[in-house]
């Protein structure tokens, strides 16, 4: 009697592991679009299911497909290029708004421990929320009055206060005034800044970037990787990747090489 009730509960939980591995196993198969189509179509499912599942897959396995194959592609190309050429024109112009950013200290005269910049802002001018990964920015106002955001959170700044803005903390900053204000901007380590800006402000002159957009979208890409910017409503695993990844494929398709008037 006690070896038939072994033998029962032994049938039980080997029933109940082979339930489990095949769900499992349709769960995995129903990721993989071509092969969850064959096997939802096979099933006694519903036909409106067989239909939702058809249409609905679709497009997030090609999503799916075409992130993976930028990323993995770009893994295999060389490392995105932030550096500048010995420039010895110190203040750049931005001619459409008539503000300029003069470069204090650049990452080659630091030996890339840190970058220091000060940016004229135009009345209410500045950008948009945003975060970097891999520094730390220090703000701090010389002239004038500077409103920062910094996760979620609003403080004014005036002349000589400072604030400063971590690795992966979403933050910006704006010209709280009606008249120009000044701010230097410390980025610990040197990263793209420099090159970021001198390419910038060398479209916007060329008037190939116009409200926040260039007219090539590859130039874009190399904007965001050069300052290693990321943008809020999309979760870090999924843009941070991605932008990086078009960015080294917008340097292997030679569009940094174009901007290079602006940067050597």
């Amino acid at each position: 009697m006690k070896r038939v009730s072994e033998n029962t509960v032994s049938t039980a939980q080997n029933a109940a592991s082979t339930v489990k591995k095949s769900k499992w196993k349709l769960g995995l198969s129903l990721l993989f679009y071509p092969t969850g189509v064959v096997r939802v179509w096979r099933s006694s499912q519903r036909l409106w299911i067989k239909l939702l599942y058809s249409i609905l897959a679709l497009p997030v396995f090609l999503t799916v497909v075409v992130y993976a194959g930028i990323v993995v592609f770009a893994a295999f190309l060389p490392e995105l290029d932030c550096t500048v050429g010995n420039r010895t024109d110190k203040t750049i112009y931005n001619r459409e708004g008539n503000y300029a950013a003069t470069f204090v200290k650049t990452g080659r005269e630091t030996n890339n421990a840190y970058e220091l910049v000060e940016v004229e802002l135009e009345p209410h001018g500045g950008n948009d929320w945003h975060y970097h990964s891999n520094f730390v920015e220090t703000f701090t106002v010389v002239d004038g009055r500077v409103r920062i955001g910094r996760d979620g959170k609003e403080i004014i700044l005036d002349k000589g206060q400072t604030t400063q803005a971590g690795k992966k903390h979403m933050h910006y900053f704006k010209n709280a005034l009606t008249s120009k204000s000044v701010l230097m901007v410390k980025v610990t380590p040197a990263a793209g800044l420099e090159k970021t800006l001198r390419v910038a402000y060398g479209l916007i002159n060329d008037g190939l970037l116009k409200n926040n957009m260039t007219e090539n979208p590859w130039h874009m890409c190399l904007l965001f990787g050069y300052s290693q910017s990321y943008l809020p409503g999309m979760p870090a695993w999924f843009q941070e990747p991605l932008i990086n990844a078009l960015a080294k494929i917008a340097q292997w398709k030679g569009e940094d090489e174009l901007l290079r008037k602006y940067y050597r």
